[in-house]
């Protein structure tokens, strides 16, 4: 196939631009699809949309690989794959609805508890009262970033006191939404799924702290021992399994995607986010699809060529 490979180009270091991909990141997916016998075509979508427009149907692909992560707004992941539909190009992964409903991190919360997954309690605040019935500590977050975007340790407030300042600040930086959430003690551990593979084995990411902050995910990332399959009880890795189910089809996600969750030292589940954009580069750090598939005896080109075929069983069962 002749595949457009869309994506924003990573620029900068500073954190607008930390769901960014490198030019090199996405010559490797590349030359792996060129593996497989396709034709790659890397377009960066980053700028005038008319000019993406006339480039895309320069490229006139047969499908559409999309890493563009947007720029700005509260469906800056559904912008893309949404252009795409409306110029009739087939995609890969997630509607852009489900892109848009998985951004919104309080609205997926509400969505996988009505499926019976437990989440952490909290929700946007409005007025610093908002953390007044909720057990401490919290953590405050934006509502509508992936990537550990303003996480940091100082996300975490641990008394009453503390939480004005830190709630105007989230504001100051996040002015589309900030959530205040009790803080769920635990392991962080993903599950991965791809439609044409399944659940694939349980990620945990063992660092040394509280949270798995921004600085950890993008500055010091080489502090992050990536753990799969998770070391579980087995009671602890059904649940999982059962809750990543769940919230997977809750939120209607299709093709590929990361369900990240929080265990608890009592074993217990809690959903966290969805990702229904998951890296797909083959870079240290940012390629834990590609090692919980390893664990299944597959390569990143059988990953790769698993996300691009059609499934028979496009939900989880």
């Amino acid at each position: 196939m002749n595949i457009a490979l869309t994506y924003n180009e990573k620029r900068s270091p500073d954190e607008r631009d930390a769901e960014f991909d490198t030019r090199e990141a996405i010559a490797t997916v590349a030359r792996a699809l060129g593996a497989l016998g396709h034709t790659a075509v890397p377009i960066d979508v980053t700028g005038s949309i008319p000019a993406l427009v006339q480039r895309l149907a320069q490229a006139a692909p047969d499908l559409v690989l999309n890493f563009a992560e947007g720029e700005r707004g509260a469906f800056r992941e559904a912008f893309y794959p949404a252009l795409f539909d409306q110029l009739g190009l087939a995609t890969v992964g997630s509607a852009p609805s489900t892109l848009a409903l998985c951004l919104d991190k309080a609205l997926a919360k509400r969505v996988v508890a009505a499926s019976g997954v437990l989440v952490p309690r909290g929700g946007i605040a409005t007025c610093i009262a908002d953390g007044a019935e909720l057990r401490y500590p919290l953590i405050v977050k934006p509502n509508l970033e992936g990537s550990s975007k303003g996480i940091t340790a100082a996300s975490i407030v641990r008394t009453p006191d503390e939480l004005p300042a830190v709630l105007a600040a989230a504001w100051a930086s996040y002015p589309r939404g900030v959530l205040v959430e009790e803080l769920v003690p635990g392991i962080d551990v993903s599950v991965g799924w791809i439609a044409a593979l399944g659940l694939l084995p349980s990620i945990h990411y063992a660092y040394a702290g509280e949270v798995y902050d921004f600085a950890l995910k993008h500055v010091t990332p080489e502090r992050v021992s990536i753990i799969t399959p998770a070391v579980l009880s087995p009671r602890a890795a059904a649940d999982l399994a059962t809750a990543a189910r769940r919230a997977f089809t809750a939120l209607g996600v299709t093709g590929y995607g990361r369900a990240d969750f929080r265990i608890t030292p009592g074993g217990e589940v809690v959903f966290l986010e969805m990702n229904p954009l998951p890296s797909l580069t083959l870079v240290a750090g940012h390629d834990e699809l590609y090692a919980a598939a390893a664990v299944l005896g597959k390569s990143p080109t059988d990953v790769l060529a698993a996300i691009l075929s059609p499934s028979p069983s496009p939900r989880p069962s």
